[in-house]
């Protein structure tokens, strides 16, 4: 039997990511793999590309899903968890509903321009090494959170 570190697969943001996961119907366990691949849990991140909090959003992008949802746009809360999750779960949402999940955790990664040519150019398997090993980190994250019932 395979023993699986709990501690490694951190549960945090429990209410935060649940509602914005009900509010905008995507996958919890979904959501915790994201959030375990792109910050790891660190609500203050920032990537060398300027991506920031949980979900590491750009902050274009951010901007976007703030003004599609309503929410007055702020770059300095990007980092407080629930802004950044209820903007990094509506744009996960607008990626599953134009993209299959694999697909849409892909463009979560490497933008949806870039799988959009993928696709139209009927390629199997994502042309971009990284994002072929986070797609594989997200889904290999997502398992043990379902696992554990998230």
């Amino acid at each position: 039997m395979i023993q699986i570190p709990l501690f490694r697969y951190p549960r945090n943001y429990g209410d935060i990511i649940s509602d914005a996961c009900s509010r905008y119907s995507v996958s919890a366990p979904l959501v915790y793999a994201v959030i375990y691949a792109e910050s790891g849990f660190q609500a203050d991140a920032v990537s060398a590309a300027g991506a920031v909090g949980l979900m590491q959003l750009m902050p274009a992008t951010a901007r976007w899903c703030a003004e599609k949802t309503g929410a007055e746009y702020s770059e300095a809360q990007l980092a407080e968890p629930s802004y950044n999750v209820e903007l990094g779960v509506y744009y996960l949402s607008y990626l599953l509903k134009r993209f299959d999940e694999r697909d849409a955790v892909a463009a979560y990664n490497a933008g949806e321009g870039n799988v959009a040519a993928w696709l139209a150019q009927d390629l199997k398997e994502i042309p971009f090494l990284e994002t072929r090993q986070y797609v594989k980190r997200v889904f290999s994250a997502k398992r043990v959170y379902e696992f554990f019932g998230m």
